[in-house]
């Protein structure tokens, strides 16, 4: 088996005893404090993902080792996406002090943001730009150092952010389960263009949100429902925007960059660049196009 690839940094970065960090510690200060898993077979979208280390920094040390000039500000910053929804957020920015070695970093976020595999990445990095110098970082944010936590979130939840509403307060169907909100600017940040409104009236699929974490054979089903609608639903909007091209730069965490992230994930391979031919297989042959989604969702697949 091949190894995995290690990058060629066109500058000099910190390493050895320079950073050093403790695992990430999940829930910190409660009765389920724990070192933080690969897995969390028991999320869902109501759990908040909390998470806490410590690390010490020589930042004199880091400068010296990485050709920086003396005093340059430095920072620990934290980000992470989830793959597939492609939503990423920045959740902790700490300035380093010379007179400083040891930093406590947490950070706290919405579960109805999450989904998925998130990836939580540590880094050291310029709080400012600086001269340019051979070999020498010198962007604003260049790493010096990093590590990158995954953590899959096993439940059964959607991936974006979800809302439980009467539908019999809106202008909905009553009857219906569920409705999937979508925004039409490609451009506009995912967060805010798509929300997922489930019926509280509903008592099959309320129930079953409610127990994502530990579904039954019944929830599972449905919840297996949602996501498979949700997915139709979005591809949907991909494959009936003119507009819409794979090859369009949207900007990070848009609606349109979600878009194409489900079309390559969700779509054949051998389909995923050309949307031509999978515009043509839905207006021509919908059942087809349907059954290319329910597949591709593993809708109602036995779990392995």
């Amino acid at each position: 088996m091949a190894g995995k690839a290690v990058r060629a940094w066109p500058y000099r970065r910190a390493a050895g005893g320079i950073v050093t960090a403790s695992n990430w510690i999940l829930n910190p200060g409660s009765d389920d404090e724990r070192e933080a898993p690969a897995s969390l077979p028991d999320w869902d979208y109501q759990t908040r993902l909390r998470l806490r280390r410590r690390m010490t920094i020589d930042a004199v040390a880091c400068r010296a080792a990485t050709g920086l000039v003396v005093g340059h500000p430095l920072a620990i910053s934290v980000r992470w996406h989830a793959t597939p929804s492609l939503l990423r957020g920045a959740v902790a920015w700490v300035p380093l002090r010379d007179d400083v070695h040891e930093y406590d970093v947490d950070f706290d976020i919405a579960g109805e943001r999450l989904g998925g595999v998130v990836h939580v990445e540590t880094m050291i990095v310029l709080a400012a730009a600086g001269e340019r110098r051979p070999a020498v970082a010198h962007l604003a944010g260049s790493s010096l150092w990093n590590d990158v936590l995954d953590i899959r979130l096993q439940g059964d939840a959607p991936l974006f952010p979800i809302a439980l509403i009467p539908f019999s307060g809106s202008s909905l169907p009553h009857r219906a389960a569920w409705f999937l909100e979508l925004g039409a600017d490609l451009t506009a940040s995912a967060l805010g263009a798509i929300q997922l409104l489930v019926n509280q009236e509903h008592r099959r699929i309320a129930d079953a949100v409610a127990k994502a974490a530990s579904p039954n054979d019944v929830d599972r089903a449905v919840l297996s429902a949602l996501r498979s609608d949700i997915v139709r639903t979005m591809l949907e909007r991909a494959l009936g925007e003119e507009e819409f091209s794979m090859a369009e730069d949207y900007g990070k965490d848009t609606l349109g960059s979600v878009l194409q992230g489900l079309v390559r994930t969700y779509l054949p391979d051998h389909l995923e660049d050309d949307l031509l031919e999978i515009r043509r297989i839905r207006s021509a042959d919908p059942p087809l196009f349907a059954a290319m989604t329910q597949a591709a969702t593993e809708f109602l697949a036995e779990e392995r």
